[in-house]
């Protein structure tokens, strides 16, 4: 093989290197016409019909975008990315069955379609993690002039580039959907969610309910202790409740001291409001440890159940009343 540049690269751990791949959540997702194009134009500067964007796994490489083929799952052992990806720079031969590195790979020495020609530049992340690479291959020998290998080098940065929006895109998604303080989702998310909520049960398929909780004297927790302490009760109770509610329930955060639980029972299913609010009291019953020591803090607790006639808005407008009765018919002590 020779290689344009050094083939010597720093040696990398592969836990750290398959850190680095799965944080970016790309492995076994739908193609995108971006990474494809990208498969397409080092195809075409390198002159072949094919040209793949290689990502090595643990066990297998995953092809998360191709020209001139249909990408599939290869065992690592079988790839000859794998191999590549040991090089910072990119690899080049024009006659593969002739280089010791591939000659006995299966891709190379097959009787159909065997890959003469091999270019591969490596997927290098900012930390130095090499997570893949874009390769173009033929089945003819061929020779790559430098120009063509510093494009392939390019064209491999650019899909970095590409990967590392991606994963931008869904960290800000997450920010904009979920409470800074709790990580619950916030009033947003919570929206849209009861709106679907609706949906489903303007057609029949599911009984959605709202459930209102306010901690009770939250503002006197904030006022002795100190806000980090009131912001550190909060996370504690998102906790408890995340641990209190079912799977399928969406616990948010609107504001402040103030929690809404979204409930679903389909057709035909007895209603869970009980047995919830139960619970959700339930959660109340131990004190919880803080930096300050122990704290008890309870809550107050209303639901409403969508009937005909309700829209998202008079839903949460009910649950929020029915929250609101029960806390003033409580002694002022204890709210």
């Amino acid at each position: 093989m020779s290689a344009f540049g050094s083939t010597d690269g720093p040696a990398q751990g592969e836990l750290s290197r398959l850190a680095a791949l799965h944080a970016l959540d790309v492995l076994d997702q739908p193609r995108t016409p971006q990474l494809d194009g990208l498969a397409r134009l080092a195809a075409f500067v390198c002159g072949t019909p094919t040209a793949v964007v290689n990502l090595i796994d643990a066990t297998r490489q995953f092809s998360a975008a191709a020209y001139g083929c249909e990408p599939a799952d290869v065992p690592r052992a079988d790839a000859m990315c794998s191999t590549s990806i040991q090089s910072l720079d990119v690899s080049y031969t024009p006659d593969a069955p002739a280089d010791p590195r591939w000659a006995d790979n299966p891709y190379v020495n097959c009787a159909i379609d065997p890959i003469r020609l091999y270019a591969s530049a490596p997927l290098i992340l900012p930390g130095g993690e090499v997570i893949g690479s874009v390769c173009a291959f033929s089945g003819r020998r061929q020779e790559l002039s430098r120009v063509q290998l510093e494009r392939l080098r390019d064209i491999a940065e650019q899909v970095v580039l590409v990967l590392q929006l991606g994963q931008d895109a869904d960290r800000l998604g997450h920010a904009a959907t979920r409470d800074y303080l709790t990580g619950l989702p916030n009033r947003a998310l919570f929206s849209q969610a009861l709106a679907l909520a609706m949906a489903r049960h303007q057609r029949g398929a599911t009984t959605p309910t709202v459930t209102f909780l306010d901690l009770d004297r939250f503002k006197a927790v904030n006022d002795t202790y100190g806000h980090a302490v009131g912001d550190e009760l909060l996370r504690a109770v998102a906790q408890r409740l995340l641990e209190t509610v079912r799977a399928t329930d969406l616990l948010a955060r609107l504001s402040g001291d103030e929690l809404v639980v979204l409930s679903e029972v389909a057709g035909g299913e007895a209603d869970g409001t009980p047995v919830l609010q139960w619970r959700l009291r339930d959660a109340f019953a131990e004190p919880f440890q803080l930096s300050c020591g122990e704290l008890r803090i309870g809550a107050s607790i209303g639901s409403a159940t969508a009937a005909d006639g309700d829209t998202p808005a008079s839903l949460l407008a009910r649950a929020d009343a029915a929250m609101y009765e029960l806390k003033h018919r409580r002694p002022a002590r204890l709210r």
